[in-house]
C-alpha cells in the first residue's frame, strides 16, 4: 500500500471529520488475503483472540506501516515512531470485541478489512457525540440504544478502515467507536501500531 503526500493529507482531513477514512483493496491483495484466510491454509493458529495468520515482517506490512506512520505524523504534528502491534488476519472469538469500544492506548493507529462474513460496525465522529458515555479500557456504553441501532454503519468488504488509537493521546483528534458484529464465521485483516 503506498499514498502520496497529498492523499495523506486528504486522507487525514477525512480523518478528523469522520472519525476514519478509507482506502480501495486493490485486486491483488484482496486474492491474496482471500488466499491467506482460506480455512485451509495450514498457517492458521489459535490465539486467546481466535485463529490467527500472523503477516508480520512481509513486504505489504512494511508498506503499510510507512502509510500509518504518515498519518499519525500528520494526525500530531509530531513525527511518529510507530511499530506494528498486530498485522494479521483473524477469524474473530469477539472477546469484548462485540461491546462499543475505542481502541485504547497505547495503539495509535488502525487499520481494519473484512474479509469475510459482516463488517466491523461504527457509528461516525459527529454522530456518536451525545448517545455513548466513556467508560473504562475504551468501552463506550450507549445511552440511546434506538438512537445508536439508528446511526450505525457497516464496513465495506472491498476497502480499508484507518482510525486513530487512544494512543494518540490529543482530544481534538476522533477516535471511532466500533464493535464487531455478532455474527460468527467472520474473517477481518487487522493491523494496529503503537
Amino acid at each position: 500500500m503506498k499514498l502520496k503526500p497529498e492523499q495523506i493529507q486528504e486522507k487525514t482531513a477525512k480523518l478528523m471529520e469522520k472519525g476514519y477514512f478509507t482506502v480501495p483493496i486493490a485486486e491483488p491483495t484482496r486474492r491474496f488475503l482471500h488466499e491467506q484466510s482460506s480455512l485451509s491454509n495450514p498457517a492458521w493458529r489459535q490465539e486467546t483472540v481466535g485463529k490467527v495468520i500472523d503477516l508480520k515482517a512481509t513486504d505489504y506490512e512494511r508498506s503499510t506501516t510507512a502509510v500509518a506512520k504518515d498519518i499519525a505524523t500528520t494526525l500530531t504534528g509530531k513525527q511518529q515512531q510507530l511499530r506494528p502491534h498486530e498485522f494479521q488476519l483473524r477469524r474473530a472469538k469477539n472477546q469484548g470485541a462485540d461491546q462499543w469500544h475505542q481502541d485504547k492506548g497505547p495503539k495509535k493507529v488502525i487499520c481494519i478489512a473484512t474479509i469475510e462474513g459482516r463488517g466491523t460496525e461504527y457509528v461516525k465522529r459527529a454522530e456518536s457525540e451525545g448517545i455513548f458515555e466513556a467508560g473504562h479500557f475504551g468501552k463506550m456504553t450507549p445511552l440511546d440504544a434506538r438512537a445508536v441501532e439508528q446511526r450505525t454503519k457497516e464496513a465495506k468488504q472491498d476497502r480499508f478502515y484507518f482510525f486513530a488509537g487512544k494512543g494518540i493521546c490529543e482530544d481534538s483528534i476522533p477516535k471511532l467507536v466500533h464493535r464487531s458484529p455478532h455474527q460468527s464465521g467472520r474473517s477481518i485483516f487487522l493491523a494496529r501500531w503503537q
